[in-house]
């Protein structure tokens, strides 16, 4: 019998002790791992087969529950957007005005001046006193006899007829929206400016045209606005308030007309150049420009070349590209005399449109002819 030492035979016994305890833990991980291996197979299977036979996944069923969300939110966002930009196009479109049209009818009516000019006065006497200013101009006295003994207005005569059978329906009124100046008329008319010449060519005549501004105005209903700019030398003579238009109400007619007429604010003298009239009256965006001069480019140190005062106008009054007109109708009367530039004839082909200009000549003022 081998004779082994104690601590020898212990370890010894230690030793052979620890093979098959060794062992069993890796036959019991291999077959965890196998039975692993096999769920994960027998889950794959399933999944196919789930599949296969329209089986909704856990994934599908977390997309179809996110996606009508998304949908949604994404809907509403959009119908937002379309509904602020529908009231942001509302709101523009009624903040622009619609463009007027403006129709100029020159042969509408005759013209029959209120006040007489003085037929002894020839051309060179009006330039004359074209570098003189005066100091209070002279209205005109030789009205025809068969007017000057006439008191009362035939007009009144119609409107106080009276009775049942009054014909005061038949008195003429002015057409709705129309502005009418020395006979010339441009319906559809809400915002009127007159450019009128108060140079030194207008001495004699001017009071003429005032008086015939005056009926204009009388003509214009309250819906309507006027203003009115007067242009000598090198400047605008502006009926206050400036900057902007006069609602055509019976008291600010009086009030305008009395300014005009208390003799020291329009006085006639001197050359003149119309273009700061001009650009003040087309700063006020008006419907209808009526412009008046018997030499709209001037003469002397106030002299404007014709092609720059036509550059400017085109500048001050283009073309709108969404109508395909201007957005002032100028129109143009030539007055007394005929220009040989032709320069308002020019202008009201390029801004008044059809039938925009009229040359009002001695003839039909009763005056000769130099």
């Amino acid at each position: 019998m081998l004779d082994v030492p104690g601590g020898t035979a212990g370890s010894l016994g230690m030793c052979l002790g620890a093979s098959p305890v060794s062992s069993k833990p890796t036959d019991e991980e291999g077959q965890k791992q196998s039975a692993e291996r096999t769920e994960v197979a027998e889950n794959a299977y399933l999944a196919l087969r789930l599949t296969t036979l329209g089986v909704e996944t856990p994934t599908e069923r977390k997309v179809k529950r996110v996606v009508p969300w998304v949908a949604s939110a994404a809907i509403h966002i959009g119908l937002i957007v379309l509904g602020l930009l529908v009231t942001w196009t509302v709101v523009v479109l009624q903040q622009e005005e619609e463009p007027v049209l403006i129709i100029a009818d020159f042969d509408a009516m005759t013209y029959d001046p209120v006040a007489a000019l003085d037929a002894n006065l020839d051309t060179e006497t009006e330039r004359a006193v074209q570098d003189r200013l005066p100091t209070e101009p002279e209205p005109p006295s030789d009205v025809p006899d068969d007017l000057s003994d006439w008191e009362m207005d035939p007009v009144s005569l119609i409107v106080d007829a009276g009775g049942e059978s009054s014909l005061a329906e038949f008195a003429p009124r002015p057409l709705e929206g129309s502005a009418t100046f020395i006979g010339l008329t441009s319906t559809n008319a809400r915002r009127i400016v007159y450019v009128i010449d108060a140079s030194g060519s207008m001495m004699a005549s001017l009071q003429v045209v005032i008086q015939e501004l005056r009926r204009s105005l009388d003509g214009l209903a309250p819906p309507q606005q006027f203003g009115i700019i007067f242009f000598q030398r090198n400047e605008a003579v502006v009926v206050p308030p400036p900057n902007r238009l006069i609602r055509a109400m019976e008291q600010e007619k009086r009030r305008v007309m009395d300014w005009i007429d208390a003799g020291r604010n329009v006085v006639p003298g001197g050359r003149s150049n119309p273009l700061k009239a001009l650009e003040r009256a087309l700063a006020l965006d008006p419907d209808v420009v009526f412009l008046l001069s018997t030499n709209i480019t001037g003469s002397g140190e106030y002299e404007i070349d014709q092609e720059d005062l036509l550059r400017r106008l085109d500048e001050l009054n283009p073309i709108d590209s969404k109508t395909n007109r201007r957005q002032t109708q100028i129109n143009c009367i030539q007055f007394l005399d005929p220009d040989p530039l032709d320069t308002l004839r020019k202008i009201a082909a390029i801004h008044g449109g059809e039938r925009g200009y009229k040359f009002l000549d001695r003839r039909e003022l009763g005056l000769r002819r130099p």
